[in-house]
């Protein structure tokens, strides 16, 4: 009976402790405006639907008292938000129990707490948060990592951290601003833990970042023009630039927009001197970077060497440009022209020869960093290239052929003004001009030209004065030579066809030609003729010198007109061009020493009558007749009849020795 008794009392606990339902296991606490709490739990077993309600319980510190704040009396809710909570103001703690359907009680679950954020704004442009877990220690579900996060402007947020920390310290960047934050951390269940949301305004006491100053070119007009990159700070509004008066960095204006990154100073003079800049950025609470590094404009001067025709640059050094200096590039303008680069250096020194007196030439220098991305120009700098004072003018008065078949060149040089001398130039096309001669002294004002062929081309001569620092000076007139060709009329023995080109070149242009003739190697002083300027071809008839040896010669001179200024009136003499009449021999084929035709007497028209010979052969070969003059004819004299032959010896104009061989018949 005692058996029986006990193990009905144990029956009854069994069934009394199987009925009794677990607490939900507590998993995050979420603060939502204004400042209610939603708890998120995992519901417990409740296998023989014993379940009643759920108990939340709360308490303002942890260590209570707890009150109750609401109840749950649906099973498979499993949250619950407690209203008025008041989290906004302060950290608000929470557990929740299960009541049995036999009245009786869970335990408690895991006591949360809210995550209280707080603001620390102590209005120096930094603020610092503050936050703390929800239970110490975290539950083994719970993450370790806290997102916080910024709401700027309205709706818009943005994570500023996420990490196992619990303070933050959010420097502002824009003046006067309102923020809000709030913090995040999850739990493995898939719930949420959520802050209150701290906010309050805060103001940018922060300096912005330096600005990267690259450059400060000048301009051609003197100005001078500032580049930098814009400042990294987001809340940067302009820029404020300062140049260096004395010993003093004084503001001179102020750039306005973050991404306005080039300034050009009007009030410059750098194409006087170099001048010192800095610029610093400026937010929008008008807080004031210090002041970066400084650039200085390059000044450049250039100097003109008279004797060495040289221009010579120097210009202070480029000090601080962004990864160094590559090199400095040198670009010139001549005459105002498009500038072209005429060289690079790593020094501050340059040296450009070759100029031309009379020539105006300016320089920039252009210094380019090592990347090849950043450069600043100096100044513009001009100088004009002059002479030495030297002549005023040089000037060739003749280009002539002289009977020995070379070139007489005669000049003039003003020598109102000192110099050294003078250089001869020769070409054969008037283009490519090659040295010729050159005189160190001032009394020359003629020279010969012996290595020329003057009968197959035209050679033409020009002249510059070597001044007193020993550079070609000014620069003659260009003379060319008269080019004379003649022939032979084939057709007609008595016409030689003569053929030139014009002289020049003349200050009084060419007036006429004059044509000159030679006979026999000599030359008639008076000319053939005179043709007027726009005749180059000319027929001449010598039949009335059959008589001659048939060898002709020819030059044609060239008459200046008037007009020259230095009161000049020239002459010029082409090459010497021969022609060659052919021989003409007539003989008689017979003649009767009684009848009308006494005497055989050949007729030979331009034959050097010096070797000339005339013999007569009868049938047996004996000579009958021999003469030297072409005046003198046989007469037949103690000849009979009969055919004879004739040997006619002679030389042209050439010099070729001709034989003419033949018969005549001597009839009584």
């Amino acid at each position: 009976m005692l058996k029986h008794i006990i193990l009905i009392l144990l029956t009854c606990f069994s069934l009394v402790s199987a009925a009794q339902v677990g607490p939900p296991s507590l998993r995050c606490v979420s603060v939502v405006p204004p400042g209610d709490v939603t708890l998120t739990w995992i519901i417990p077993a409740d296998p023989l639907n014993q379940f009643t309600r759920y108990e939340v319980y709360h308490a303002s510190v942890p260590t209570g008292p707890y009150t109750l704040v609401g109840n749950v009396t649906t099973y498979t809710q499993n949250t619950f938000t407690h209203v008025g909570a008041n989290a906004n103001l302060q950290t608000q703690y929470y557990y929740i129990i299960t009541v049995s359907s036999t009245s009786v009680s869970s335990a408690p679950s895991d006591t949360l707490r809210s995550i209280y954020l707080n603001l620390n704004n102590p209005g120096n442009g930094v603020g610092t948060l503050t936050w703390n877990s929800t239970r110490t220690p975290l539950l083994p579900s719970a993450s370790t990592q806290y997102k916080l996060s910024r709401e700027y402007p309205v709706g818009t947020w943005t994570q500023l951290y996420n990490g196992p920390g619990q303070m933050y310290r959010d420097t502002v960047s824009i003046c006067q601003v309102a923020y809000n934050y709030i913090v995040e951390t999850s739990d493995a269940f898939g719930c949420v833990s959520k802050s209150n949301i701290s906010g309050g305004i805060l103001n940018d006491l922060t300096p912005p970042r330096i600005p990267f100053f690259d450059s400060a070119s000048v301009n051609p007009n003197g100005t001078t023009t500032l580049g930098w990159q814009p400042s990294a700070s987001a809340d940067a509004i302009g820029y404020v630039i300062y140049k260096h008066f004395g010993s003093v960095w004084t503001p001179v204006d102020t750039v306005w927009g973050i991404n306005n990154t080039s300034y050009t100073y009007t009030s410059s003079t750098a194409g006087n001197a170099s001048e010192d800049y800095c610029i610093a950025a400026l937010d929008s609470c008008r807080n004031i970077s210090p002041l970066g590094t400084s650039q200085t404009t390059m000044h450049l001067s250039s100097t003109f060497d008279i004797c060495s025709r040289s221009a010579r640059l120097n210009w202070n050094a480029y000090g601080s440009l962004p990864d160094g200096i590559l090199n400095y590039a040198v670009y010139c303008s001549t005459n105002g022209g498009a500038y072209t680069l005429i060289g690079s250096t790593t020094s501050n020194l340059f040296e450009h020869t070759g100029l031309v007196p009379g020539n105006n030439y300016c320089y920039v220098v252009v210094v380019m960093n090592t990347t090849g991305h950043i450069t600043a120009s100096s100044n513009l700098s001009c100088v004009v290239a002059v002479g030495a004072n030297g002549p005023a003018y040089a000037y060739i008065r003749s280009v002539s052929v002289n009977p020995s078949q070379q070139v007489s060149i005669t000049y003039i040089v003003d020598n109102s003004r000192p110099y050294k001398g003078v250089k001869l130039y020769k070409s054969p096309d008037g283009i490519n001009f090659n040295f010729l001669a050159a005189y160190n002294n001032t009394t020359s004002t003629s020279y010969t030209d012996a290595d020329v062929h003057c009968s197959k081309q035209n050679y033409y001569y020009m002249l510059t004065v070597t001044d007193t620092c020993g550079n070609d000076g000014v620069q003659s007139n260009v003379s060319k030579t008269i080019l004379l060709e003649v022939k032979h009329d084939a057709d007609n023995i008595f016409y030689n066809d003569l053929s030139w080109d014009d002289y020049s070149s003349w200050l009084g242009n060419v007036a006429s030609y004059n044509i000159y003739r030679a006979v026999d190697g000599v030359f008639n002083p008076v000319p053939v003729v005179n043709l007027p300027l726009g005749n180059r071809h000319y027929v001449d008839d010598v039949s009335d010198f059959v008589s001659a040896t048939g060898k002709f010669s020819y030059y044609v001179e060239a008459v200046e007109g008037g007009g020259n200024p230095y009161g000049l009136q020239d002459s010029a003499h082409s090459n010497i061009a021969d022609a060659y009449a052919e021989v003409a021999v007539f003989v008689p084929s017979a003649f009767a020493p009684k009848g009308k035709n006494p005497v055989w007497l050949p007729i030979a028209q331009f034959v050097e009558k010096t070797d000339y010979k005339v013999t007569v052969f009868d049938r047996w070969g004996t000579k009958v007749f021999q003469t030297e003059s072409d005046t003198q004819g046989w007469d037949g004299a103690h000849c009979t009849d009969d055919v004879y032959a004739y040997l006619i010896q002679y030389k042209n104009a050439r010099g070729e020795f001709i034989e003419l061989k033949g018969t005549v018949m001597l009839v009584r």
